[in-house]
C-alpha cells in the first residue's frame, strides 16, 4: 500500500461520529414532528430514533408504519373560536 494511505487525520473518526449523531438527532425530530401529527407515540418513536446503531433500523421501521396504517388525522378539525 502506498504511505499516504496510513496517515489519516487524526481527528476524521471523531468528525464523522459527530455528522452521524446531527444528523440522526434531525431524522429524530423529523420523526417526532410526523409520529405528533399521525397521533402516534411521537416521543417513544423520538427517543427509538436517537439509539444508535438501532435508530436508522427504526426509522425504516417508521417508514413502513407509517405507509401501512390509516392516517389518525381528523378529517374536519374543529373551527376555531
Amino acid at each position: 500500500m502506498p504511505p499516504f494511505m496510513y496517515h489519516a487525520h487524526p481527528f476524521i473518526g471523531i468528525i464523522l461520529m459527530i455528522v452521524v449523531w446531527v444528523v440522526q438527532l434531525f431524522v429524530a425530530y423529523l420523526i417526532y414532528r410526523d409520529a405528533k401529527d399521525q397521533k402516534m407515540l411521537a416521543p417513544v418513536w423520538c427517543i427509538l430514533a436517537i439509539l444508535p446503531m438501532f435508530g436508522f433500523i427504526v426509522d425504516v421501521i417508521y417508514l413502513i408504519i407509517r405507509e401501512l396504517c390509516p392516517s389518525r388525522k381528523t378529517e374536519n378539525p374543529p373551527a376555531s373560536l
